[in-house]
């Protein structure tokens, strides 16, 4: 993971790229070192928030699963958004071979990890509770009825891992990209007008998503397997965020329009996401399709531009408690998943209120993921490399 310490940018690694001067990187600021303590803050939120969503699976709360409704929004997008932010950073600071080496490691190891250590048993729990009690060895081989109830499947909440993983690799060649169309468009400071830019970004996110759906389904989809249609779909989704995200960074006029406010056009996607989802019963499924997917982008264009502005406007600086905060965010969410459902079973019977009980197992899962890191991931160098995809420093 990468925390507030190194989401800094210092004008003299940056000054050069493949593409000549002016680089896009070395429009930055004029300051030498422009820290982003914000962004780190706010991804680290959007993974803990991943306990509100996940914990809704245990009862059926109102509070809980609008939730989860509002991080089908904007939670991943924004997350998304931000990776590509740090991307490019990453690109300009270390180049493309140290890069893929460090990111590869950092997303790679964490995932295999979590996939064999704590899926299984995350996914035996979750059976567990919502159908009927069953042995592990018996639900690792199988036997178990259908239809399942409850979110039981290979990923669960790790892929997310998977597109960051494929992004990786495509990072150093979407660089290029946006390295040229920076360039293009010329170093300039300011925009006539921010809003038609912000309405603009977002018409191309759109398309773009747009384009992944098609491709998705006619081009990908009847050639995979069932089991690998949502990871698949995902890394398709949000790649157009991830794009945006190093667009972001390379230019800082864009960047600017992106973290102000949009209030007009927040309101106006969210009306246009409402009225998408109530079309008369007469309207083709295609148009539906269209429509939704549009309206649903667009809101979470701009919602995702509204968090990184509140970001900004209450974390100014960076402390300890931030830094601890960003630092375990990765921890947290790799083992929240089985931790809510171990409570959830101790707690069982114990809380006859479904709001409280989960409020309760929310808290203690948060407790409990951060002494995790605390106490013993932290203090382990193997536990680090395997969980968080730090390679131990070598003593000099």
């Amino acid at each position: 993971m990468i925390h507030a310490k190194s989401m800094a940018v210092d004008d003299r690694l940056i000054r050069t790229t493949s593409v000549g001067d002016p680089s896009p990187a070395a429009i930055l600021d004029s300051t030498k070192s422009q820290r982003f303590f914000h962004l780190d803050a706010l991804r680290a939120s959007l993974m803990f928030w991943g306990i509100l969503v996940h914990v809704s699976t245990v009862a059926k709360v109102p509070f809980f699963r609008m939730c989860a409704e509002i991080s089908g929004l904007v939670r991943m997008e924004a997350f998304f958004v931000i990776s590509g932010f740090l991307a490019y950073m990453l690109l300009k600071k270390y180049g493309a071979r140290r890069t893929l080496k460090k990111r590869l490691v950092a997303i790679g190891v964490p995932f295999v990890t979590a996939l064999v250590l704590l899926n299984p048993v995350t996914n035996w729990l979750v059976y567990s509770y919502h159908n009927h009690s069953i042995s592990f060895r018996d639900f690792l081989s199988g036997e178990f009825a259908e239809p399942v109830v409850g979110p039981v499947n290979w990923h669960l909440h790790l892929w997310f891992l998977v597109a960051l993983f494929v992004y990786t690799i495509l990072a150093p060649l979407i660089e290029r990209g946006v390295d040229t169309v920076v360039k293009m468009f010329g170093p300039k400071e300011t925009v006539r007008s921010c809003e038609v830019a912000f309405l603009t970004m977002a018409v191309v996110v759109t398309a773009g998503c747009i384009v992944a759906r098609v491709a998705f389904e006619y081009a990908f989809e009847p050639l995979l397997p069932s089991w690998l249609d949502f990871v698949t779909r995902s890394v398709g989704n949000y790649l157009p965020f991830y794009v945006l995200g190093m667009l972001l960074f390379a230019s800082t006029p864009l960047r600017r329009v992106f973290s102000s406010a949009h209030w007009v056009q927040t309101v106006v996607s969210c009306v246009m996401l409402y009225a998408a989802h109530h079309l008369p019963a007469s309207v083709p499924n295609l148009v539906v399709e269209t429509l939704v997917l549009s309206a649903q982008t667009y809101a979470a264009f701009c919602l995702s531009s509204l968090l990184i502005w509140l970001a900004e406007k209450w974390v100014g600086s960076e402390s300890r408690t931030a830094r601890f905060l960003s630092e375990s965010a990765y921890t947290v969410y790799l083992f929240h998943f089985v931790v809510i459902y171990m409570i959830a079973f101790a707690l069982r019977g114990w809380i006859g209120n479904d709001f409280l009980r989960l409020s309760v197992i929310s808290l203690a899962t948060f407790i409990s993921t951060l002494g995790i890191q605390c106490l013993v991931i932290r203090r382990i160098p193997l536990l680090e490399l395997l969980f968080n995809g730090r390679i131990p420093k070598r003593p000099r």
